[in-house]
């Protein structure tokens, strides 16, 4: 019985380190620098938007989508991620990324693959964070606008913590 409730704990912790959801889909370049790169090359554009999973799927999510020429999100992201499933860093750092051990990330806001930055996870450690298991991430438009909702922390949620360690009244 102990053996069975051991695996079961230690895979819930393995599973809860990892992403369960696409990036959020948004102009993370900002909606005026990927309006203005569609405008002066469009035919450019659509193929970054085709080709490239970063770009399609975090830089210029929003405006991919708005383009015209590019492919739909649903058709095109999973097999960008699968093509493009790789680690930018080594895996000594992904795994203390995963795993909540980089040295300079602050404790009480660490850097993790699902947490209120994903897109920083998606580049640079998509493979070891898990976001090309598509058994568990699936790759649609709404979940992308979704994961833009559920990433976001409010000020209180940020900083209230950490006020209230210091004795600081909130707002």
């Amino acid at each position: 019985m102990r053996i069975g409730l051991a695996i079961f704990v230690y895979v819930g912790t393995v599973i809860a380190d990892h992403t369960t959801k696409p990036p959020c889909c948004r102009d993370h370049l900002s909606a005026t620098t990927c309006q203005r790169l569609l405008r002066s090359s469009p035919r450019y554009f659509a193929d970054r938007c085709n080709l490239d999973a970063e770009f399609r799927l975090v830089q210029c999510c929003t405006t991919c989508n708005k383009s015209g020429m590019a492919m739909s999100y649903d058709l095109i992201a999973r097999s960008l991620v699968s093509a493009q499933c790789f680690d930018r860093h080594e895996p000594t750092f992904c795994a203390r990324y995963v795993n909540h051990t980089e040295p300079y990330v602050q404790p009480a806001k660490p850097w993790t693959c699902d947490g209120e930055n994903p897109q920083i996870a998606f580049r640079l450690c998509r493979q070891s964070c898990g976001f090309c298991d598509f058994k568990i991430v699936h790759y649609t438009l709404e979940n992308a606008v979704k994961a833009c909702k559920s990433t976001k922390l409010t000020w209180r949620q940020r900083w209230g913590p950490r006020m209230r360690e210091n004795g600081q009244k909130i707002g």
